[in-house]
């Protein structure tokens, strides 16, 4: 073989090797796609309505320090904004599962706990040992609102971009090793 022949051999295994390894790339990432997928259906997710599937999720507000707190913050991570109340016993105890799921996602995606609670001082004092979420305060129910929602719990899983991807109406175990799969997997 000669030197053209032999330079032309060598691109060659050089670009299969380049398209071998996309390929094993993308079937990876295919298959952590459809992990988390999968992870995020094990939840049971009830349909988009067409508002929410269009929704461009914003809003800021005061934390229980009376900090504003901005969504668009949170950007660039999976964020799970839970709509919560202290005198909906459906939301009180869903609130322990949100907790684990918080101390689990870490700083790698956050959960939003967002309360309608008139009273601040009950609100106050159901989060006086703090919390691993990020707990913000709206009293107006305008938030729930543009969400299409006025029944609590429900919580909307919002990709890094700002999307909504899936809504769950009612409490779910948050404590599963499914909802860590699934924040962790939404890219």
């Amino acid at each position: 073989m000669n030197r053209r022949g032999t330079a032309l051999a060598a691109v060659l295994a050089v670009a299969a090797t380049a398209v071998a390894a996309a390929l094993l790339i993308h079937g990876a990432a295919s298959t952590v796609r459809s992990a988390a997928d999968a992870a995020c259906l094990a939840l049971r997710p009830d349909p988009l309505s067409p508002m929410v599937r269009a929704l461009n999720a914003d809003f800021e507000l005061p934390d229980l320090r009376g900090k504003k707190v901005p969504l668009r913050g949170l950007r660039g991570k999976p964020v799970l904004v839970s709509f919560f109340a202290t005198w909906c016993p459906p939301c009180v105890e869903e609130a322990p599962s949100l907790e684990v799921l918080a101390r689990r996602i870490g700083d790698k995606a956050s959960v939003m706990i967002v309360s309608v609670d008139e009273d601040m001082e009950a609100l106050k004092k159901f989060y006086a040992k703090g919390s691993s979420a990020v707990v913000v305060r709206d009293e107006t129910r305008k938030v729930p609102g543009s969400f299409g929602t006025s029944k609590f719990p429900e919580s909307f899983l919002i990709d890094p971009a700002g999307k909504v991807r899936y809504a769950f109406i009612n409490k779910r175990d948050w404590s599963v090793p499914e909802a860590a799969a699934c924040m962790l997997g939404l890219r």
